[in-house]
């Protein structure tokens, strides 16, 4: 009996050392302990909390681990970080590989990720260029910053334009005072115009009846030939006075055809210089056509950026619901996975040895109207029938699951689900905007037709056993 006690403690010991032996092979080779190696440096300004026996990697593979971060000795200097790289990617390590600090996701660890170069090698021992990282309080900064040179720049369009508003109304008021003051010149033109045309016509019937010493001098030749003369310098004096009535003629109609005066003329342009310089801010917002960068470029590549780390955040949340250690945790919690969970597997003995299902039924004709194209929407009666199904489920809702079942029974079978899962939809976003609900925690599950049920929705409240 004590051989064999002995002989059971020595196979435990031995399998003890066997275990920690296999464990620090396991470690060692996970950081590339037992590869050859060698030490490569570069330099930052600042390292973004990267710390010694952070990853390294190359070209998205993983190659070694960071061995030290050198603190700089003044202001002027930067931060020298030792690394190794093994051999086996020396290939791809060249002159010209920059070194950047990059994170795992949005909130992962930092690690140094190195760029595959182009030119000649780079030998071990060798100082790699550099990339800053960028920070999102930088990147808010620049945002900010952005924001503010768009607000002088609006400010600065809109002051131009009520410039130029102000300048063609007073255009406008110049032009009515010309008018006003050529139409009374005209005027009095025209009265003595028509005077001196009844006052010739008297003199013209006189001389014709021989009275006044115009009259008789038409006797006499001599004094004719003088008079004849005169006739043609008042010939001339009529053709002078019609040529004033055409230029004033001429000064009517442009004032009506739209031509306006030099002052107003520079008042025009100034308004097309307006025009061009807010042509000018435009285009200094807008991008070039060639790709060139603008205030437009900035914003677009950091609603990108933003976009890109969001959806890395989900899936890394995604994936934690699901690994090992911390499914239990999510599970405990009510967790469950309605996107990619069937009708079949939803009412399955699996499912349901875990769970209790409270269920509150409510009928269609209860819930739904129908509108003008034969679609159904929630009515009012249908909202207070909803909330009131609500009110026992409040309390619940924090960390566990509600089911919104949809039934439905005419048509094929297919019109059937597609029926059923509508009402359980619209249902289901009216719950979660109604009372706030993390979408997380209300699925929408179509049933089609089950017998014995007939059309409607099922609230569900789903506890763990």
């Amino acid at each position: 009996m004590a051989s064999t006690d002995k002989a059971a403690t020595g196979a435990f010991v031995v399998g003890g050392l066997l275990l920690v032996g296999l464990g620090l092979f396991l470690i060692g080779d996970r950081r590339m302990m037992f590869s050859s190696s060698a030490e490569f440096y570069t330099e930052f300004a600042q390292v973004s909390a990267l710390a010694a026996g952070a990853k390294v990697r190359v070209g998205g593979m993983d190659a070694g681990e960071v061995i030290e971060v050198r603190v700089p000795r003044g202001p002027g200097s930067r931060f020298r970080v030792t690394f190794k790289i093994v051999s086996k990617l020396f290939p791809v390590v060249r002159a010209d590989s920059v070194a950047s600090i990059a994170t795992d996701g949005l909130l992962g660890n930092k690690f140094l990720l190195i760029d595959i170069g182009t030119t000649a090698p780079a030998p071990p021992g060798f100082t790699l260029p550099s990339r800053e990282p960028l920070e999102i309080g930088d990147v808010l900064i620049k945002m900010q910053q952005t924001f503010a040179t768009i607000d002088l720049m609006v400010g600065g369009v809109t002051h131009d334009v009520t410039s130029a508003t102000k300048s063609v109304a007073e255009a406008a008021k110049h032009l009515d005072q010309i008018m006003v003051s050529a139409q009374v010149p005209i005027d009095r033109f025209a009265v003595a115009t028509a005077r001196f045309s009844e006052d010739a016509g008297a003199i013209m019937a006189r001389i014709r009846a021989g009275e006044g010493s115009l009259g008789k001098l038409l006797s006499d030749d001599g004094l004719f030939n003088n008079l004849s003369g005169s006739g043609k310098d008042a010939q001339q004096v009529m053709v002078n006075l019609r040529q004033a009535s055409t230029d004033v003629k001429d000064l009517v109609s442009r004032l009506k055809s739209g031509e306006v005066p030099a002052d107003l003329e520079r008042t025009t342009k100034n308004l097309s210089d307006s025009s061009e310089r807010i042509k000018a801010l435009v285009s200094s917002i807008q991008p070039e056509a060639g790709g060139g960068d603008g205030v437009t470029a900035d914003l677009r590549a950091t609603i990108v950026s933003a976009r890109e780390a969001m959806s890395d955040l989900a899936e890394n949340l995604e994936a934690l619901k699901h690994s090992f250690f911390f499914r239990g945790f999510f599970k405990d919690r009510g967790f469950y996975d309605l996107a990619s969970l069937s009708p079949v597997e939803y009412q399955s003995r699996a499912f349901e040895k875990n769970v209790t299902k409270q269920r509150v039924w409510m009928r269609q004709d209860e819930l739904f109207t129908l509108k003008a194209d034969g679609s159904e929407e929630l009515s009012g009666p249908g909202k207070a029938r909803l909330d009131a199904g609500m009110a026992n489920f409040l309390r619940f809702t924090a960390d566990r699951a509600v089911i919104v079942e949809g039934y439905a029974t005419a048509g094929t079978q297919n019109d059937q689900f597609l029926c059923s899962r509508e009402r359980a939809t619209k249902v289901r976003e009216y719950l979660v905007k109604k009372f706030s609900i993390s979408s997380d925690y209300v699925g929408a599950m179509p049933m089609g037709t089950i017998p014995g049920i007939g059309d409607g929705v099922a609230l569900v409240l789903l506890q763990k056993k």
